[in-house]
């Protein structure tokens, strides 16, 4: 029987000196209860800090060092949009953020991200030689493909920042993997930022106008090639964050993990994390809740007194070869 091998992923913890400091307080606590549990490499899809500023990045590495965790065996990382170019975080920033973001130096806070958590790309294979994304990282039984699925502003394609869609170069990187030999005999995983699912219908119902705004303005593009190009590499699982809650489902044979509501907003108030194992051939996910709660602030405990248990169901798959 050959050992287990455990990837833990999370994403959008909103790490802020400013903002949501509850989200800093819940984030260190599972990632704790994480590396106490003896998971052997955790995955961080996106919206690690909440504002793009280079203060919230030192931060976050402070976290992850505090935890021996800035090394590459042990944590992958990709962008997201907050990550990139921030986000509104009061009500008067609604109002100011769409000009703010034609400011924001895309280059710069792009290359700001990866200096911030260089450790974690060490010994990665670069499929381009011009950009760090896509990249392949050989962890245990996995080849995880990490990518940036973070456009630059476009007023007609990304005025807010929160779409998503691969660059012409990331495309054209997956096309060829296939065929270049660098994806071993492994399990692959797609690491990306952005959903493949739309918002619940349950939203659209209950006449939720932010919802319906969310929903045309934080979308993946083309992901039905996408998940045709994910078809022909052989990809097993894609985890993604994004919309803030935890769920997994599938498309086309692949099952995506939504990991982003981890520390926060998800209608189950608990720290949960994305749980993928590898054990004797087999693979499983689930969606593993710990006994704590959010760490919240006082007005949002007062609205929320109770926190309702979820029973998630675990989701397997057989090697293709078997």
């Amino acid at each position: 029987m050959s050992p287990s091998f455990q990837i833990a992923h999370i994403s959008d913890p909103h790490i802020s000196r400013q903002y949501y400091r509850e989200h800093m307080k819940s984030f260190k606590l599972l990632l704790r209860a994480v590396v106490d549990e003896g998971v052997d490499h955790i995955i961080v899809s996106g919206d690690i800090i909440s504002t793009g500023h280079e203060d919230d990045f030192y931060l976050a590495r402070e976290i992850f060092s505090n935890l021996n965790l800035l090394d590459s065996k042990r944590l992958t990382v990709v962008p997201g949009n907050h990550d990139i170019f921030g986000g509104p975080h009061r009500a008067v920033d609604v109002l100011s953020f769409p000009q703010y973001i034609r400011s924001v130096d895309y280059k710069y806070r792009k290359e700001l991200f990866q200096s911030a958590f260089a450790e974690t790309y060490h010994g990665v294979c670069h499929i381009s030689t011009s950009d760090l994304f896509p990249f392949v990282k050989i962890v245990g039984p996995f080849n995880i493909i990490g990518l940036n699925s973070i456009p630059s502003w476009s007023l007609r394609r990304n005025p807010l920042g929160t779409n998503g869609s691969l660059d012409d170069q990331q495309i054209e990187s997956l096309e060829h993997m296939g065929t270049s030999g660098v994806l071993e005999d492994r399990t692959n995983i797609v690491v990306l930022h952005h959903h493949f699912n739309d918002l619940l219908q349950s939203d659209y119902q209950a006449g939720n106008i932010w919802t319906r705004i969310e929903s045309n303005t934080m979308r993946m593009k083309k992901r039905r090639k996408l998940i045709r190009i994910f078809q022909s590499l052989n990809i097993r699982y894609v985890l993604h964050g994004h919309i803030h809650r935890n769920e997994i489902y599938e498309r086309n044979g692949i099952l995506f993990a939504n990991g982003a509501g981890a520390v926060c907003d998800d209608p189950v108030r608990y720290l949960k994390y994305n749980l993928l194992q590898q054990n004797d051939g087999y693979c499983t996910i689930r969606i593993r809740q710990l006994p704590i709660p959010y760490q919240i602030s006082t007005l949002t405990m007062a609205l929320h007194r109770r926190h309702i248990p979820l029973s998630i169901p675990e989701f397997a798959m057989k090697p293709l070869d078997s």
